[in-house]
Formats: structure tokens, C-alpha cells, sequence
């Protein structure tokens, strides 16, 4: 019995020094069971900061040539267990390991408009074992860096509060009409945080997909996947699964974003017997943020589309929905069309939360 659940947590932070910058963020840990590869070590956040340096566009995802600097518009986790200085802030919060380069890297706003506001969302393997005590997050600080890398903002990481619920979205993904393949899935798709409405995230497993699929962005040396759309796990612009017209492009505001925040979005790896789990975060511009209704697809390592299903809200039928245009003018579409186009399990929905962890209210 494959199941999908998160344990939900926060941060607001303060502005540092002569900065004046502050933030709220919305973090999560996401549990699978019975799913072969899911990773243990993950932690997802949406958040948003004012008062930053106005008009960035990073070098990193945001078309632009800024941010280049050491953590230049870095969003992070750091190892520390205060705000006070850096000795008590500590340094990027991951399993150091000898073979494990800084998740933290380039993770960030990739652009920021003329107020100085920007907003990221963003899922990173820690190499912390998260799903055996979540709760590991607690008491580090969420720092947000400047352009030119320095520290502007830090709060300490709290239970989220008890009464806290994402806005969820869910579908079960089967095979596309015309392929051949006993494949299946489910996804979760959420909104979890209202002050960024255009941030969005998705969670849930496929089965039945290639075998021992290892993808090129494990580092591993690998270069199943890298292709376009290889292995992608994407919300699209239509508002069906028949086909290529029905289900759209990628779905993100392409007169807002500088580049398409799908293109990476992706399992990394499968299981002997094709099992995989999905997880990732991304925001899609204000034009594009009702998630009702578009279909969520899942990509083969060549990058063809292999299961698609309509999002709805948990329990309503297909027929209780409007249809969109799948060709609106603010969505993008996938950038190699070169290709053509279950048995059932028990899923947990994403807004489950184990109780004992979700208390509280953030504070410095």
C-alpha cells in the first residue's frame, strides 16, 4: 500500500544589521511509504522576502546576469541554532559527506520586481535522514542572502500552526491514450502558502515506469533523462488527457517568468520494478495560478509523455469542473514535441499531518 503524507513547519524571519529585509516561509518534510526510492532526506519551502535589492534577474533560473556572488540571492537552512552571528548561524545545513556537494548552492529567488520583493519555492535533499524526525528542522535558522551573498534576514525554524491545511489538488495518472504501458500513479498538488499564490508544489509516486532509472541530475555520472523533458513530472497548460492539444504545454506564465520553471522538475531515479517517487516546488507566475482542472503529466526517460491525469479537488468528479483553454497566452509549451505520445493503490492525501508535530506559532 503505497501513502503520502508531510509534517508542515515555519519561518519568519528578521532583517540583520542595516538590512531591513523580512520573510515567511512555509516548509515541509515529505513521508512515502512503501515506495522503493523515495529519499528520507528531503525538505521542501515557498516563501517570499521584501525589501531586497530592486530588478534582480539571477544568473541562476531568472534570465539575468545577477546573483553570481557566493549564496548571491541564496535562500538556505543553515546548521546553527540562533540569529545572533554567523558562529551561531552557523553554515548550510546538510550531511557534509565527502562526495556530497552543497545542496544549498544555487537554491534562491531567481528575481525580485521594482519593490524589492521576490519569491522562491524549492525542494532539497539534505542528506539528513528527515522522515525518521522531522522535527530535525527545528530550531535552525532560515536565512535569505543578498545579491551579493551576504545575510539580510534570519528566523529560526517552528512547528507549523495545529490548524494549518495547504490548499491540495490531486489526480490519479494513468497511461495516455495510445501508449502501450500497465503504468500508474498519484500526485498531490498544493498551494501551501497564500501569501505566495503562484508557488506551487507536488508530491505523490508513478509505477510501473522504466527500470532502475537513474537520472543525470543524481551526479552520478549517469545520462538517462538528460534529454528534454526527460523524466518530467510537469502541471500543463490544457485542460485534458486525451492528447498533445488537449493537454497543453508546460503551465507557468511565460510574460512573468523569465524561463520555463518545468524544465528540471522530474523523478531522479526508479526502482527495479519502476517504482518512483515525486516531490518537487516551483512558482509559476501570477498568470498562471489556477491549478484546478490542468492535467499533470509524467515523461518517460526519452522524454515522451507517459501518464497524465486531470487535478480536481479530493472528492469531486471530472464533470464538476470549467475547462480552460489550453493554448492561454501566458502559457508555455513543452520545448521537444518530437515524440509521440493501473492497478490501484490507497493514497494519503498531502494535508495529512502527523498532530504531534504540528504545533505552534513562529517566533525569533
Amino acid at each position: 500500500m503505497m501513502l503520502v503524507s508531510a509534517s508542515y513547519y515555519s519561518a519568519v524571519t528578521a532583517s540583520l544589521s542595516s538590512s531591513s529585509v523580512t520573510s515567511n516561509n512555509v516548509l515541509f518534510v515529505p513521508k512515502w511509504t512503501d515506495v522503493t526510492t523515495a529519499p528520507n532526506d528531503v525538505v521542501c519551502f515557498v516563501g517570499s522576502a521584501m525589501d531586497l535589492e530592486n530588478s534582480l534577474m539571477s544568473t541562476n533560473g531568472g534570465g539575468g546576469d545577477d546573483c553570481t556572488a557566493a549564496n548571491g540571492c541564496g535562500v538556505h537552512i543553515h546548521s546553527g541554532t540562533s540569529c545572533d552571528d554567523k558562529e551561531g548561524q552557523g553554515g548550510h545545513w546538510y550531511a557534509a559527506a565527502a562526495d556530497m556537494v552543497d545542496p544549498w548552492k544555487l537554491v534562491g529567488y531567481k528575481e525580485t520586481n521594482s519593490t524589492g520583493y521576490g519569491k522562491y519555492a524549492s525542494c532539497v535533499h539534505t542528506g539528513i535522514d528527515l522522515v525518521s524526525n522531522p522535527d530535525e528542522l527545528l530550531g535552525h535558522p532560515f536565512i535569505v542572502h543578498a545579491n551579493d551573498g551576504s545575510r539580510v534576514s534570519c528566523g529560526l525554524i517552528t512547528e507549523a500552526s495545529k490548524d494549518f491545511e495547504p490548499t491540495t489538488l490531486e489526480a490519479d495518472t494513468v497511461p495516455i491514450p495510445g501508449t502501450t504501458s500497465s503504468a500508474s500513479g498519484k500526485v498531490s498538488v498544493m498551494t501551501p502558502s497564500d501569501l505566495v499564490t503562484d508557488a506551487v508544489c507536488y508530491m505523490g509516486y508513478s509505477k510501473g515506469l522504466e527500470n532502475d532509472v537513474k537520472s543525470y541530475l543524481l551526479g552520478t555520472g549517469s545520462e538517462q533523462c538528460n534529454v528534454a523533458n526527460g523524466c518530467g513530472a510537469h502541471i500543463h497548460s490544457g485542460n485534458g488527457c486525451a492528447d498533445k492539444t488537449e493537454q497543453g504545454g508546460h503551465y507557468f506564465d511565460n510574460t512573468k517568468i523569465a524561463e520555463d520553471p518545468w524544465k528540471i522538475e522530474s523523478y531522479y531515479e526508479t526502482s527495479a520494478s519502476g517504482e518512483a517517487a515525486l516531490i518537487g516546488c516551483t512558482i509559476t507566475g501570477y498568470g498562471s495560478t489556477d491549478y484546478d482542472s490542468r492535467p499533470f503529466v509524467v515523461h518517460k526517460t526519452d522524454g515522451s509523455r507517459l501518464l497524465c491525469g486531470v487535478l480536481e479537488v479530493h472528492g469531486d468528479s471530472d464533470d464538476s469542473h470549467d475547462s480552460h483553454d489550453s493554448h492561454d497566452s501566458h502559457d508555455s509549451h513543452d520545448s521537444d514535441d518530437s515524440h509521440d505520445s493501473a492497478s490501484s493503490s490507497i493514497f494519503r492525501p498531502i494535508i495529512m499531518v502527523v498532530a504531534t508535530l504540528i504545533v505552534g506559532v513562529i517566533s525569533l
